[in-house]
């Protein structure tokens, strides 16, 4: 049992330290990607030449002009603002040189009407949009699979790549979360905003580890003396 005791201790304890590193690593990648934020914004070329690392452009914020292709745009699907359910809307920006950036225009509820649909179309004219870039989504254990060929209409993910195979030119290997666009857009879509730079629950779960790996001690070694003192009780009954 004592053996039991400890190992399961030292795996509490051992998990309360992961949760820390996990902390730290939080911490250093949110104050990297808050450093490249503060950076004023770049023009696109710039920061995407050619034979440069697109690591290196992740996380800045960039000015681009061009112009939407509506027909090639792809529904984000499952998002929510502010709780409500709907998609966002993945369009094609044509640039001067011909290749196209990926823009994340934003959310749309599921329910528009043909109003809303309207109005969330992206302009015929030509525009300049502002925005930060992101390197595709990564696909986490229980997401669905995208299909590898075959024109998509929906995407459970954005994924640059898969979708830069069902268009007519090359595409920026980022993609592009809108803040703003000159002409503006009208009510829909909303503009999809930074993600959240929290720490996340890393500090509390390794507080609750070593809390749980405490309990488990002190509770042992209660036990272990209850055990000893009802031993040396009926020791001295049988003398």
């Amino acid at each position: 049992m004592t053996v039991v005791v400890i190992a399961a201790v030292a795996v509490m304890v051992e998990l309360g330290f992961w949760q820390l590193r996990r902390l730290h690593s939080v911490r250093d990648d949110n104050a990297r990607v808050g450093a490249r934020l503060a950076l004023p914004a770049a023009p696109l070329d710039e920061l995407l030449a050619a034979g440069v690392d697109p690591s290196n452009a992740t996380f800045r914020r960039v000015r681009v002009g061009g112009r939407y292709d509506r027909v090639t745009e792809v529904v984000l699907a499952n998002r929510s603002f502010e709780g409500t359910p709907g998609t966002d809307l993945l369009t094609p920006l044509v640039t001067a040189n011909g290749r196209a950036l990926i823009v994340d225009r934003g959310w749309v509820p599921l329910d528009e009407s043909g109003a809303q649909e309207e109005k969330a179309r992206p302009p015929a004219t030509p525009v300049t949009v502002t925005g930060v870039l992101f390197p595709s989504e990564r696909k986490t254990v229980f997401a669905p699979s995208i299909p590898p060929t075959g024109r998509l209409t929906t995407i459970p993910r954005v994924d640059v790549a898969r979708i830069e195979k069902q268009l007519p030119y090359p595409a920026y290997p980022l993609y592009l979360r809108l803040e703003s666009q000159t002409p503006a857009q009208a009510e829909l879509p909303v503009p999809p905003g930074l993600p959240d730079l929290s720490e996340g629950p890393h500090l509390s779960y390794a507080v609750q580890w070593f809390i749980f790996a405490t309990i488990a001690a002190a509770v042992y070694v209660a036990v272990l003396r209850r055990t000893v003192r009802s031993g040396r009780g009926a020791a001295k009954d049988e003398t």
